[in-house]
């Protein structure tokens, strides 16, 4: 499960694509998509799949916690799909790309959204951040996390945490470790 953090990502710029708001301190989702327990990615499962913005529920929050930063949200979406959502509704026996966007959507919502605010509270400002603080501070909130942070231009933009396949919790198993060493956490 990949969650972005704007305020890192877009590095105190505006980066909104051009139809989304992402709100404030919040994570948003980039994608969840197999890989294999070494971290190297699957060969893509393209479906070829158009992903219509119906206006559900769903959609709505999708272009809240699951928007582009650079492009339309259903380009984002077709691509994310296309090239690892549809792999896991093959493995979950989902019937569509909505039962994937839903799955991911609840996990994010239950999970991740958050994240950051719970970890490190709200306060506005810019701080450092060294990795072991900050899997302290998120196996607070999700015990045994087994994440990888990315960081751009200094600012952390990503979390990845690895899931176990079964059951889609938390990977204990998995060895990786953060790409940037420390970063810097903006709140705004």
């Amino acid at each position: 499960m990949a969650v972005q953090w704007a305020n890192g990502y877009c590095s105190g710029t505006n980066c909104n694509g051009k139809d989304s708001v992402v709100p404030r301190n919040a994570m948003t989702i980039h994608g969840l998509w197999p890989s294999l327990k070494n971290g190297n990615r699957l060969k893509d499962c393209t479906s070829g799949v158009t992903i219509r913005d119906t206006g559900s529920s769903l959609f709505q929050n999708m272009r809240t916690y699951w928007a582009s930063f650079a492009k339309s949200n259903t380009d984002f979406w077709a691509h994310e799909y296309n090239k690892h959502g549809y792999c896991m509704t093959e493995e979950f026996g989902w019937s569509s790309y909505t039962d994937y966007f839903q799955y991911v959507m609840d996990l994010h919502l239950r999970t991740y959204k958050n994240l950051m605010i719970n970890a490190f509270g709200n306060n506005p400002g810019t701080t450092t951040v060294n990795y072991d603080t900050l899997k302290s501070a998120i196996r607070r909130i999700i015990p045994n996390a087994t994440i990888n942070m990315k960081c751009s231009g200094g600012y952390i933009s990503e979390l990845y945490f690895y899931l176990e396949k079964s059951n889609l919790s938390p990977a204990t198993s998995a060895k990786f470790s953060n790409s940037c060493g420390s970063g810097k956490l903006v709140f705004k």
